[in-house]
């Protein structure tokens, strides 16, 4: 949620409710707060960059391009947040390692995946059992298609953590990868009886019962998925794809559709599209 987004560089600064234009660097950082407080993220951008163009060699800045970052991602301007993420990085990396996941993150987002695990390989030099930045690492390592060495990352967890629940998703996503499908719905059963109201969880394993043609299954689970969260879109593809396994042909294009007009790029599920005509 866009009001979770933590503006470290305004800690100790008072919110400004007065409706006059902010005009200091403090004023404009606050502002920027009190805008993603109501999720007037456009506004809160522009005062950020406001506050780095009255005071540009304050030493603050780099905070200031983290967050512009944040917010630049969440309005889906992915070039400009790599470049603001890249100077929070150039200004703040050695302190606060933290910048360069946001960044590694956003190279993910973008499909970049050897620049992500660049930048993850670095960040997992100084912290080297940071589990969240080993998790993440062998995401972008599987989506590279190198599945040996995202479960050298997540088998590395279980060495300090043995009950790690992000070593044992990541796990079940190497073995669906790998197409050991009984593999991955062994970890997944035991994820969703942890983790009930999972609607992820639910989705994912209607995954492995689609690729293992246990189509009543895969049903049943996205169902109950997009019941707990009807907002993901591509839920609806894989229920579209569910769907059309059973022979549901019209139901599989209202599903398509129904992700199209939930943000999903109509080129993505073009030939779907097609094929379901």
């Amino acid at each position: 949620m866009l009001k979770k987004i933590t503006f470290v560089v305004a800690l100790g600064l008072a919110s400004l409710s007065d409706p006059i234009v902010a005009q200091t660097y403090d004023e404009l950082v606050a502002k920027s707060c009190d805008f993603v407080e109501t999720d007037s993220i456009a506004q809160a951008e522009e005062c950020l960059k406001q506050a780095m163009r009255l005071e540009p060699a304050n030493p603050r800045n780099g905070l200031l391009f983290q967050n512009l970052g944040t917010l630049q991602r969440q309005l889906g301007k992915l070039g400009e947040a790599e470049m603001s993420y890249s100077c929070a990085v150039a200004l703040l990396s050695d302190e606060m390692p933290s910048v360069r996941a946001n960044r590694a993150q956003l190279y993910a987002e973008m499909s970049r995946y050897a620049d992500a695990i660049e930048d993850y390989t670095v960040i997992l030099q100084r912290e080297p059992q940071n589990e969240t930045w080993l998790y993440e690492r062998a995401l972008c390592r599987l989506m590279a298609g190198d599945t040996i060495g995202a479960q050298e990352d997540l088998e590395f967890i279980d060495t300090f953590n043995p009950n790690s629940a992000k070593s044992r998703l990541g796990m079940a996503v190497v073995y669906k990868a790998k197409g050991e499908l009984s593999m991955a719905e062994d970890l997944y059963n035991a994820l969703i009886e942890a983790n009930p109201n999972s609607w992820s969880l639910l989705r994912d394993r209607a995954e492995v019962y689609y690729m293992g043609n246990r189509i009543g299954a895969a049903l049943e689970d996205i169902d109950n998925s997009i019941r707990k969260n009807p907002n993901d879109p591509m839920s609806y593809v894989l229920r579209a794809q569910i769907r059309y396994a059973r022979g549901d042909r019209e139901f599989a294009r209202r599903d398509l559709n129904t992700a199209i007009e939930k943000g999903v790029p109509q080129e993505v599920v073009s030939r779907l599209i097609e094929k379901y005509r």
